[in-house]
């Protein structure tokens, strides 16, 4: 409680300082800028993580963006959790929004047996409506623990807790939604028994850290078919062929395709992970390799190749 106090705390002087100096923090988010007053307790969490967990986040971001699907995403994010964060159930699901709400689907769990599968099927299907899922109408990416956002563990007493939880001894849990441009994306939740300790500030840092890398591999993968390298398409050879011929380089041609398949800058920019600076220095790049002027161009020329 003291350690969210503080963050609190922070997070008024941020927008109270956003009011008077608005561009001297422009490459800052508000929560960014919440990071530099936030209590010693984190500072030390980063000091104290050990060399084989500082690894094994980097090799669960290394793994995951390898990753070219939903299924093998979810199922990689789990095993990797796994060996991070002990847990006894963990879920993956897909979120989107429908009529104003939110809707969980195409749940991935590790135990994946028939036990387990039963009572997932059970909360997709049911009407519970948990208070977690309201994080994903939020505007940006969340993690917490269940204990900290009902007081007094009052989710045993929860529809949830008698029908779901209980059943398969599961007690403690820790969340995971994931929101990009107020998209809601997915979320990860995994839990431990009653008799295993809950969550530990730690164990939530680790995830706090993770939860950028997550989010971004997770619009890519919900929002962009990756074709397979032995898959031929007449539309991406004729242009690698054009690409080839005015010696674009790798980065170039990731654009000019995702610009032939009739992306906006925004979209490019969130797909390729870069800015917008960087997005518009390599189309000038493009520019000048093939001999025009402006985008009205480079959309004529490209289109001839269909």
């Amino acid at each position: 409680m003291e350690l969210i106090k503080y963050i609190g705390a922070a997070l008024i002087f941020c927008e109270f300082l956003l009011t008077i100096f608005p561009k001297s923090i422009i490459f800052l988010t508000k929560w960014q800028f919440c990071g530099i007053f936030m209590h010693r307790k984190v500072t030390v969490m980063v000091e104290n993580l050990l060399n084989y967990e500082w690894q094994a986040l980097s090799q669960l971001i290394y793994r995951m963006n390898r990753r070219k699907d939903y299924e093998d995403f979810a199922q990689t994010i789990l095993e990797q959790l796994y060996t991070i964060i002990p847990f006894s159930h963990g879920l993956v699901f897909k979120a989107s929004r429908e009529n104003g709400s939110v809707r969980l689907s195409s749940p991935l769990s590790i135990p994946s047996d028939t036990k387990h599968q039963f009572f997932v099927d059970k909360f997709i299907h049911g009407n519970y409506n948990p208070p977690w899922v309201s994080y994903l109408n939020s505007p940006w990416s969340s993690v917490f623990r269940y204990s900290n956002i009902t007081p007094n563990n009052q989710w045993s007493n929860s529809p949830i807790y008698d029908e779901i939880l209980e059943p398969q001894e599961l007690y403690y849990a820790i969340y995971m939604t994931f929101v990009h441009r107020d998209q809601p994306l997915g979320a990860i939740a995994i839990w431990r028994k009653k008799q295993d300790q809950d969550f530990s500030e730690k164990e939530l840092y680790m995830l706090e850290m993770l939860k950028i890398h997550i989010e971004l591999k997770l619009y890519y993968v919900l929002n962009y078919d990756v074709v397979p390298r032995n898959q031929h398409q007449p539309k991406r050879s004729a242009l690698g062929e054009f690409s080839e011929q005015h010696n674009l380089t790798k980065r170039e041609f990731e654009i000019l395709q995702l610009l032939y398949e009739e992306k906006d800058s925004m979209q490019i920019c969130g797909l390729l992970y870069i800015s917008d600076s960087t997005l518009r220095k390599h189309i000038h790049n493009i520019y000048q390799k093939l001999g025009i002027k402006n985008r009205v161009q480079l959309i004529q020329k490209i289109k001839t190749l269909k």
